[in-house]
């Protein structure tokens, strides 16, 4: 009997960051489901437009729970699963290994496959279900290639930060990656040694983020903003409910944003802001002044 192993599709990964704790003083973030399931009885249309159940139990070799209640069989319709029947669709951090023909029946016939769904030539069309796919049939050709694909990208990330040598752009590449409440290092060195631990833990989409050229209009903002705060120019903490800029020894208020939100929210709140036609003017006088600093690094 051949082995088979199924993986959970990427819509399951949680949307949420999640940890374990490993020792009483460290915890490590991760992003796999540690359990779940497929379902062991399942419903669906067949093209034909007639209801049909897929049912597995281990007691017998077909799948089908119009077959699985007949005399010769003899299995009722409402019998309990066991808990082996349990476990034989169980997902551990997102894997699911079996040997079982029955069971890579079962898992092959039902709507949470995503194979169900495909209809094309050599494939079987399997009929209808508004059940989203679950998991999939893990395909070794296809996981080298990603994992080669994979390597190549993360090649083309380090070479691109290897290839910066002006403090300023790589300090910018560090702010839209992270956000305005980053602090960048003050050197191309350690900004580059940062970056090289970003691209080792990124997935796809920071990759693919760290490699595009053209830095959006939006971006550009978070940049400015975070300059901005850096050169002491504008202050979310000296007046409250204000987003103030300095002026001589003092600080006049140039936005009414509320303390009550937080910092993250009243950058993006400034953001908008500063995109728009009323904050026009602001945006020209705050990118002048970061300018006439010098764009110093946060301290």
């Amino acid at each position: 009997m051949s082995v088979k192993t199924y993986v959970l599709l990427p819509h399951t990964k949680p949307t949420a960051p999640h940890y374990q704790r490993v020792n009483k003083d460290q915890r490590v973030q991760f992003d796999k489901r540690p359990i779940d399931h497929a379902y062991l009885k399942q419903t669906f249309t067949t093209p034909e437009g007639k209801n049909r159940t897929a049912r597995l139990k281990l007691s017998c070799n077909t799948i089908w729970q119009d077959e699985q209640i007949k005399p010769d069989i003899g299995i009722p319709a409402n019998e309990q699963f066991t808990p082996q029947e349990r476990d034989a669709v169980k997902f551990t951090y997102e894997f699911l290994i079996t040997n079982n023909e029955t069971v890579q029946t079962y898992l092959e016939s039902i709507p949470q496959y995503d194979k169900w769904w495909v209809k094309k030539e050599g494939v079987e069309w399997k009929g209808f279900s508004d059940e989203r796919p679950l998991y999939t049939l893990l395909d070794e050709e296809l996981i080298a290639d990603q994992k080669d694909e994979e390597f190549k990208k993360r090649l083309k990330a380090a070479n691109k930060i290897a290839a910066i040598e002006n403090l300023k752009e790589i300090q910018d590449l560090m702010i839209r990656l992270n956000g305005t409440a980053f602090t960048p290092p003050d050197k191309v060195r350690d900004c580059r040694n940062a970056l090289i631990e970003f691209v080792d833990d990124a997935n796809d989409e920071m990759l693919d983020d760290l490699l595009k050229d053209e830095v959006s209009a939006d971006e550009k903002v978070i940049i400015l903003i975070s300059r901005a705060i850096s050169e002491k120019i504008i202050s979310f903490d000296a007046v409250k409910n204000q987003v103030s800029k300095k002026k001589g020894d003092g600080w006049v208020s140039v936005k009414n944003i509320s303390s009550e939100y937080s910092a993250e929210e009243r950058e993006r709140y400034f953001a908008e802001f500063l995109t728009s036609e009323d904050g026009k003017l602001l945006r020209s006088d705050l990118e002048k002044g970061v300018e006439t600093k010098g764009s110093k690094p946060k301290k």
